[in-house]
């Protein structure tokens, strides 16, 4: 076989990244290629004939000519082989809760890497976490389409946007997604952020009241001494809540 096969054995084995350096590509490459063709000449080729397309130094998207690959797929796919989770707006796209076109794919990591831009408009954001959180995130091996990703729940990407809000792109529609959530989702995300920052906690409590659900008796009992703001982003400093000491 050819270096022309190794596109298609990829989609077949329903890889959406190819890292050169990884051990899925040395199994693909050995089984595809034959001996003696060099890894450059063939990546060169595979680009020219525009069958990968390149994001980062080695890495490259597998190009599908009949659909186009779900670019969660891909954000995931980067990091397969480390220990990772996709979060926030992708997360809660991809679980029906978000229907916004998706623009930044937050991937959680135990270590810094630089942001990779699948294309003109699209980016996936690594951000780091400690790894005891990340392996203790209640996150899960599922597919789409075919590919392999792994995603957070429904309540670990709320988690992860009130823990860290530039994590989240679309943050104002945080008390519309909670008031989709049932009570014991609610009650799992209280957990959740109280095992993460009191800031956390006093952004859920405020958007609990915001989104008019009842409040978890985790959360009933805080009693915050400092103020926050819901988006530190955002330049100016919203509505200020007394009860929560949060700026909305």
């Amino acid at each position: 076989m050819s270096c022309s096969e190794l596109p298609d054995s990829y989609l077949r084995n329903r890889l959406a990244v190819l890292d050169v350096r990884s051990a899925s590509f040395r199994r693909v490459w050995d089984k595809v290629v034959s001996p003696g063709y060099r890894v450059d000449v063939c990546v060169r080729r595979l680009v020219a004939a525009r069958r990968i397309r390149r994001i980062g130094r080695g890495l490259y998207v597998v190009i599908d000519p009949v659909r186009t690959t779900p670019t969660i797929a891909v954000a995931s796919g980067v990091f397969s082989e480390i220990l990772h989770y996709v979060t926030t707006d992708a997360a809660l796209a991809h679980h029906g809760l978000i229907d916004q076109p998706i623009f930044t794919f937050t991937v959680v990591l135990p270590r810094v890497r630089r942001p990779i831009h699948v294309d003109q408009t699209t980016v996936i954001r690594p951000v780091t976490l400690d790894e005891q959180r990340i392996r203790a995130a209640d996150a899960y091996d599922t597919t789409m389409e075919g590919f392999a990703i792994r995603v957070a729940t429904r309540e670990q990407a709320v988690v992860d946007a009130l823990a860290e809000p530039r994590w989240m792109d679309h943050g104002d529609l945080l008390p519309e997604i909670l008031a989709a959530f049932s009570d014991e989702e609610v009650a799992r995300t209280a957990s959740g952020v109280l095992g993460r920052t009191t800031a956390a906690a006093q952004r859920l409590g405020y958007l609990l009241e915001e989104a008019e659900r009842p409040m978890p008796a985790s959360l009933a009992e805080l009693r915050p001494v400092r103020a926050v703001q819901l988006r530190p982003q955002k330049r100016t400093r919203g509505p200020y809540s007394s009860r929560w000491r949060v700026y909305g």
